[in-house]
């Protein structure tokens, strides 16, 4: 099971939510969830109590967070909120043994190993006045595809040996200029068409798409009820998620994410 902090990662993409009242929060949500969006953080109001139960109940599966002042914010992890940010979160209460002193001297700004990200771009208070929940969905599944950058990268044919893969690339090379060079299992036509050496996965061939996340592309796909190949998955030398097969062909081809 998904710890909180997994699911974060999974996700990537949290929607900022300005402060509205209980329906307007409910359809603005509503719309989120239909641009994919699987992750909001609320800004701290006395309305959070409220709108919590309802939230969960209505969207079970998105991942609810509160920002705002410790004080008020930690009262709402018993209502239902699954995290919240604060700037003042007591770390010292919570099992932190050992915290750095403000100073130049002192601070150090460590970059990497971010989670998530948290735009107040995708709703907007003029939005939530006029009701344009449209336009939330659309600025959401925009956002999302932009995160995922999902683009074709190559197309794998299958072959039944290695010299008809040499051909194969050949004569892509002769008609279009794209370099050949022999990759091992094949044959590749500048960076567009691999020609498999033995047949591969797919009746055809394979279609690689490349990601900018290919472990959070999994996890998005797997939300719309996309099944994968896990015996296909490859992994990078840190232990990541490199590339995997959707477990169906489309077309007589088999698919897989590739991690750009």
């Amino acid at each position: 099971m998904e710890t909180v902090k997994e699911k974060i990662a999974n996700i990537g993409l949290f929607a900022g939510l300005p402060v509205a009242d209980e329906d307007s929060t409910l359809q603005a949500v509503e719309a989120l969830v239909e641009g994919k969006i699987s992750g909001i953080l609320l800004l701290w109001s006395k309305q959070n109590f409220a709108v919590l139960e309802k939230l969960h109940s209505q969207f079970p599966n998105l991942l609810i967070g509160v920002q705002g002042p410790w004080a008020q914010v930690s009262q709402t992890l018993d209502k239902g909120a699954d995290f919240v940010v604060s700037s003042d979160i007591p770390a010292n209460e919570l099992g932190n043994a050992c915290l750095k002193r403000e100073g130049d001297r002192l601070i150090s700004w460590q970059t990497g190993k971010v989670l998530a990200d948290c735009s107040d771009k995708l709703v907007v208070s003029t939005d939530i006045e006029k009701g344009a929940w449209a336009a939330i969905t659309s600025r959401a599944q925009t956002a999302v595809q932009e995160m995922l950058g999902f683009e074709l990268l190559h197309v794998g044919i299958n072959n039944p040996d290695a010299e008809t893969s040499g051909t194969v690339a050949g004569k892509f090379e002769q008609i279009f200029g794209f370099p050949k060079q022999d990759k091992g299992g094949a044959y590749f036509a500048g960076s567009y068409i691999e020609s498999m050496k033995k047949p591969f996965y797919g009746t055809h061939g394979h279609i690689a798409i490349g990601t900018n996340y290919a472990a959070r592309a999994v996890w998005y796909l797997q939300q719309r009820g996309v099944a994968f190949n896990w015996k296909s998955a490859g992994y990078n030398p840190d232990g990541s998620l490199r590339v995997i097969y959707l477990q169906d062909e489309i077309g007589g081809f088999a698919v897989h994410v590739l991690q750009k």
